[in-house]
């Protein structure tokens, strides 16, 4: 708990020319977010009078969340940002494996006779972050320059200062200035995230071929096999089955599910759903309950009832597929007639036979079937069986009796 009124700047604008970058250090990402949130986020456990994160315009627009943003051209509004600050807390965008404990007793060490305490390792280095008195800071910096880190590393050691040091250890200081650095912290946050799902009882047969963002989350009786990859704001309900070889990405995932070997993105799958092997369920699409999507089958933009097959070689696109109904190997949705999309609805427990073209905007009505190889241009009615390029309707039983 704070003591004292700090604010916290955090330094995200610096670049690295050993990084080889358009970016900041401090604006690549570490397991799905930017290295800066880290540092923001152990800053907001000290709960602090106000966050501010110093970027380039070119940056302004990157997903920081919790903190302001002050512009390098913008510095002389700091100190109006900081007023009634008894500190400041001086933070590098680049150290993303700073934790709140360190900070802490970087201000505790500050709080004494010290206007400046800085953290070191066990080398003797000094490093950031640093604690300052909020009104000596001001009057040393030189806010037109730019660069507050080397403006306030050079009032203190010109003026030799007094400074409070506070050791660390780990990877508290491991900033990111290389690629290979980035490598090593990002191995580092990926063991934490695996260790973290590992005690809330999920199963991961190959932790070292599992990467898992920051964001996803997973619930417990979950079993990741080899080689899956979790994206951004994935969640993965109990019992599923993930893998192997499966990328999920911005993807819902219902209880008791199997997914293998496939990519699911920007989508939702229900319970007891299987996906795969080798099947794609693309952006907007929502399959429901016991549904079955495999063989390279791929789904985009679709409403898959409860119970619906799609088993091989088909496309889905801008579909609503009612429950129960079957469609065959190669069925295809013809949603695109090179200028604009159009839909498809296909009724519950219908069969869309193999090969089956369905040229939309079209209907396929509940119990109707398509034989293999129709080319369907006009509605089906419900329970009508249907035939042919172009589809006609077939006759009745009666009538094939004649």
């Amino acid at each position: 708990m704070v003591r004292s009124k700090v604010g916290v700047v955090v330094l995200a604008a610096e670049r690295s020319e050993r990084m080889r970058s358009a970016l900041p250090p401090a604006m690549h990402t570490v397991a799905g977010i930017p290295a800066a949130q880290y540092v923001i986020e152990a800053a907001k456990d000290l709960e602090p009078e106000n966050i501010v994160v110093v970027v380039e315009k070119a940056d302004a627009n990157k997903a920081l969340k919790g903190a302001s943003l002050v512009l390098t051209s913008g510095l002389e509004t700091l100190p109006q940002a900081f007023a009634g600050c008894d500190s400041v807390l001086v933070l590098r965008g680049d150290v993303p494996l700073v934790d709140s404990a360190l900070l802490s007793s970087l201000i505790e060490a500050r709080a004494g006779e010290y206007l400046v305490s800085q953290v070191s390792t066990k080398a003797g280095e000094g490093v950031g972050p640093w604690c300052v008195d909020a009104g000596w800071f001001w009057d040393q910096v030189n806010l037109e320059s730019g660069g507050l880190l080397e403006s306030l590393k050079g009032s203190v050691l010109t003026k030799e200062y007094s400074v409070a040091t506070v050791l660390a250890t780990g990877n508290a200081t491991l900033h990111i200035d290389t690629r290979a650095r980035l490598a090593e912290v990002e191995s580092v946050v990926r063991r934490q995230l695996i260790e973290g799902h590992l005690a809330a009882g999920v199963t991961f047969r190959d932790p070292a071929t599992a990467y898992v963002e920051r964001t996803v989350q997973i619930e417990a009786d979950v079993c990741i096999e080899p080689n899956c990859y979790l994206y951004g704001e994935t969640s993965v309900a109990e019992g599923s089955v993930i893998g192997p070889g499966v990328t999920l990405r911005n993807a819902s995932i219902g209880s008791n599910c199997k997914v293998e070997h496939s990519v699911v993105e920007d989508s939702s799958v229900g319970m007891r759903a299987t996906v795969g092997p080798f099947a794609h369920v693309r952006e907007g699409a929502v399959i429901g309950d016991r549904c079955e999507i495999h063989n390279y089958a791929e789904v985009k933009n679709s409403v898959l009832g409860n119970g619906v097959k799609v088993h091989h070689f088909s496309y889905l696109g801008d579909a609503e597929v009612g429950e129960e109904a079957n469609i065959g190997a190669g069925a295809v949705t013809v949603n695109f007639d090179g200028k604009d999309k159009h839909p498809t609805r296909i009724g519950a427990r219908a069969f869309v036979g193999c090969d089956t073209m369905l040229i939309a905007p079209i209907s396929v009505g509940e119990g109707a079937f398509t034989a293999a190889g129709a080319v369907v241009t006009r509605n089906v009615e419900p329970g009508v069986r249907v035939a042919g390029v172009p589809a006609r309707e077939l006759p009745g039983k009666e009538e094939r009796a004649e």
